[in-house]
């Protein structure tokens, strides 16, 4: 007859599960970088600067899905690419991150 292994105390069954949610979150932050936008190195095209913002505030939390605001929208210049970087916070679980635009509109001349 097999023995069973001991029952887990209630305490170590919440540090075990504390601890997998913890590396949960990472893993799906990590994940959001690696998606386009995630960094500078793929950013996310746009068609125009107004876009940007709707687009951004639009995209859920990796970590809880829970909708994001947009608390700064800047230009920048990154190995002679214009991109706009969006930093966003997220209303529910406050985790903040940054999403990545490259705007390839049509030229008017």
């Amino acid at each position: 007859m097999a023995k069973r292994p001991p029952k887990k105390s209630d305490r170590t069954a919440r540090r075990e599960r504390a601890r997998l949610l913890a590396r949960l979150r990472i893993d799906r932050e990590r994940l959001f970088t690696l998606e386009p936008g995630g960094q500078p190195t793929h950013p996310l095209e746009a068609s125009s600067a107004a876009v940007i913002e709707a687009h951004a505030a639009g995209a859920p939390c990796p970590l809880c899905a829970a909708a994001q605001e947009v608390t700064e929208h800047a230009a920048s210049v990154q190995r002679g690419i214009r991109l706009r970087e969006v930093k966003l916070r997220c209303r529910q679980c406050g985790s903040t991150r940054s999403l990545w635009f490259k705007i390839v509109g049509t030229s008017l001349n």
